[in-house]
């Protein structure tokens, strides 16, 4: 499985602003950064996009992104959410104020995105790949995924704090090579990770022992202003499983 957490910053650096993974090229987890992607040919193979929840860093360029690959036609991207989220994306984002109502001006013919919705626990077979929705605890209702291509397993969790559901998921996958886990805040900030639904480093270090195997424990979403604090607590765990992403590498998992 080749995942990319594409980069948000110019020059590319290790600050992560917004969320978008791209797996194998035509499938992306989110749409923070990837309607900025320079290679327009490398947006035009996105085939679907799964959106976890609506916060502005997941969601900000899904209407450059479609407005990018549109040509007229059958084919689009498909946009897979648990149904509150396309609510919104339709009410609050496609809605003829803040941009143009793509639903509305869609045809079975010539779609500007095609909406499918996600239900937590239904795997969904999707360019090769079986994604599980599973919640997590966040501040407004998130789906982490669960990525399987059929050689190894992957896991996405998205924005969480403590959570339950998504590690008992995975305490029955077999071939389980990674988690993309976040750490927004530092602990000096713990009291806001809880409130505001993220990880702290502390609630990071507890949490990764809820998972019973070894397993690769990419660390993500690092708030910028706080990132260099965060990786100093991170290496003051001494865990050689324990890696912060780089945004713009491919990692072959």
């Amino acid at each position: 499985m080749r995942i990319e957490l594409l980069p948000s910053s110019q020059p590319a650096s290790d600050r992560q602003f917004l969320v978008s993974y791209l797996v194998n090229d035509a499938v992306a987890i989110d749409a923070g950064s990837i309607g900025l992607l320079a290679e327009l040919d490398r947006q035009q193979l996105v085939e679907h996009v799964f959106i976890t929840h609506q916060h502005i860093d997941h969601i900000a360029t899904l209407p450059i992104l479609l407005e990018n690959v549109y040509e007229p036609g059958p084919k689009s991207i498909e946009v897979l959410a648990d149904p509150q989220v396309l609510g919104f994306l339709h009410n609050d984002l496609f809605n003829g104020r803040v941009w143009p109502d793509f639903l509305a001006l869609s045809t079975p013919d010539d779609p500007f995105l095609i909406t499918t919705p996600l239900e937590a626990g239904q795997p969904v077979v999707r360019a090769g790949l079986t994604i599980v929705p599973i919640p997590v605890s966040h501040a407004v209702p998130t789906l982490g995924l669960i990525v399987d291509d059929g050689q190894s397993v992957v896991a996405f969790p998205s924005d969480t704090g403590p959570t339950v559901d998504l590690w008992r998921q995975l305490a029955s996958v077999e071939r389980l090579r990674a988690v993309f886990l976040e750490v927004s805040f530092p602990n000096s900030l713990a009291g806001l990770a809880e409130v505001s639904g993220h990880h702290c480093t502390a609630s990071f270090a507890a949490e990764i022992t809820k998972l019973d195997r070894q397993v690769r424990w990419i660390v993500v979403h690092r708030k910028p202003r706080y990132a260099d604090e965060i990786a100093a607590e991170i290496a003051a765990l001494g865990r050689p499983d324990v890696e912060l992403v780089r945004p713009g590498i491919v990692y072959d998992l």
